[in-house]
């Protein structure tokens, strides 16, 4: 049942999105950013309110641990 109820995010404009949408863009996102200098969570929130998404630095990082994203400390490649 609680597949069909599914939570949103706001966007700035005050719309609803699916939270599976905004954890598309934030996955994009992460896979387009330089492996050296890989973007912080409070980067990723500013990244996503430029794609109309309104969500905390604390929401990134649990959307991040579900998609099993490690954080931008341990992506950095040297």
């Amino acid at each position: 049942m609680k597949y069909f109820f599914k939570p949103g995010v706001r966007t700035i404009s005050g719309e609803l999105v699916s939270n599976e949408h905004a954890k598309s863009i934030l996955a994009k996102l992460i896979s387009k950013e330089d492996k050296k200098k890989p973007f912080s969570d409070a980067k990723l929130v500013t990244l996503l309110s430029e794609q109309n998404i309104s969500i905390s630095r604390r929401t990134v990082a649990k959307y991040r641990d579900q998609l099993k994203i490690l954080s931008s400390h341990l992506r950095r490649e040297r």
